[in-house]
């Protein structure tokens, strides 16, 4: 039987057919019966051809949860003296590296001890440092006020560098060195910053709050019904928009709280980021493995979803002249679907492993098999 009348639209995709040929030679495809159709060798390049496939399929749920920093990754950096915020080298979200400046604060009380601590340093007699002492000067009364005009500095957040160039510079009331240099006390994102240019800033005050990224907690909400199936150490995944593979973690905290307004329980994963990937108060989708398991699998778009079930296209059998494939019946068949994702649906029943199927193109089948159902079942009566 030929297909007359076929869908123009399903004719020109798959046969590459124009309304402005006079007396087409062939039609690109045939119906056989009411469930195939054949498809002859100038429309097969329009199709694409794979297996069924058995493969892992793990028992996933899956939940929409956030990304934080850990508490044990988060760093703030503090004022320790009184002052005015002078200048900012950084802004929000940016990387940072142990020991950079990230502002400077002019603060009387830093000028004081910097002063202190080189008076000490003057007043040393040659002897403390290594040379001959004067006449009734213990070395070790100077040491010990140098010792602890170092120390008041330190606590002040300075680091060994930047005493040590206090030491070799000229005392001074230079306004200029008058500048404490706030430093990163560890690499990461600056999260958040408190310090604005002309601030003055009270001891304690926050200027900055830096976040280690490189392992983040992703934090889900589940509903009271799934909590026995949630457990410890659990794999959790997220496919990170950017990253070809999935990125892992596990199960770490389930709160044994429920939440008032969302009647939902919050569980927390630690994941690994160390190409910072995940973004901290990026809203994700998380999906904890419940179980591993293999099944049946075809990509999703091969099943063709009608009013009647779902269906598949599979090769049946093929023609040849000279070693040359010229045509390839397709049957329609019935499949029971599973669950779907990542692009791939669960065959519960209808295929087998192996069976070659039509995973581009079978809507166009479809509708070409479709369009001279009503005709051809229909022209030997009701």
């Amino acid at each position: 039987l030929r297909l007359r009348p076929l869908v123009p639209f399903a004719l020109l995709a798959l046969g590459g057919c124009s309304f402005f040929r006079a007396t087409p030679p062939r039609e690109p495809v045939e119906v056989v019966d009411s469930e195939t159709i054949r498809v002859y060798k100038d429309a097969l390049d329009n199709l694409q051809v794979n297996k069924a496939q058995v493969g892992p399929f793990p028992d996933l749920l899956s939940l929409m949860g956030k990304i934080s920093v850990t508490e044990d990754r988060t760093t703030i950096v503090p004022s320790r003296v009184a002052g005015r915020v002078e200048s900012i080298f950084f802004a929000s979200g940016e990387y940072v590296a142990k020991g950079q400046v990230l502002a400077t604060l002019f603060s009387p009380d830093f000028l004081s001890a910097k002063e202190e601590f080189q008076q000490a340093l003057k007043q040393q007699p040659p002897a403390a440092v290594g040379g001959n002492g004067s006449k009734g000067a213990d070395p070790s009364d100077f040491s010990a006020l140098a010792q602890m005009s170092r120390k008041k500095l330190q606590t002040m957040g300075l680091e060994s560098e930047d005493i040590e160039a206090i030491a070799k510079e000229p005392s001074s009331g230079d306004i200029g060195r008058a500048l404490l240099n706030v430093r990163a006390p560890r690499s990461g994102v600056l999260i958040q910053k408190g310090a604005a240019l002309g601030n003055l800033q009270n001891v304690g005050d926050t200027l900055f709050v830096i976040g280690n990224l490189d392992k983040v907690w992703f934090s889900g909400d589940i509903y009271p019904e799934d909590v026995p199936k949630i457990k410890k150490d659990q794999d959790v995944f997220i496919n990170a928009v950017g990253v070809e593979k999935p990125l892992y973690g596990k199960v770490s905290f389930i709160s044994p709280l429920v939440d008032p307004n969302t009647r939902s329980i919050k569980i927390r994963a630690l994941m690994d980021n160390a190409k910072r990937a995940l973004k901290a108060d990026e809203y994700v989708q998380g999906n904890v493995v419940l179980a591993n398991k293999s099944s049946l699998l075809v990509p999703t778009k091969a099943v063709v979803r009608t009013p009647d079930g779902n269906v598949v296209y599979r090769r049946f059998k093929e023609s040849a002249v000279e070693n040359t494939v010229s045509s390839v019946d397709f049957r329609r068949v019935s499949v029971t679907l599973g669950k779907e994702q990542n692009g791939m649906t669960e065959i519960a029943s209808g295929l087998g492993e192996g069976d070659a199927i039509v995973t581009d193109g079978s809507w166009l089948l479809d509708a070409a098999l479709n369009s001279a159902k009503g005709p051809v079942l229909g022209a030997g009566g009701k």
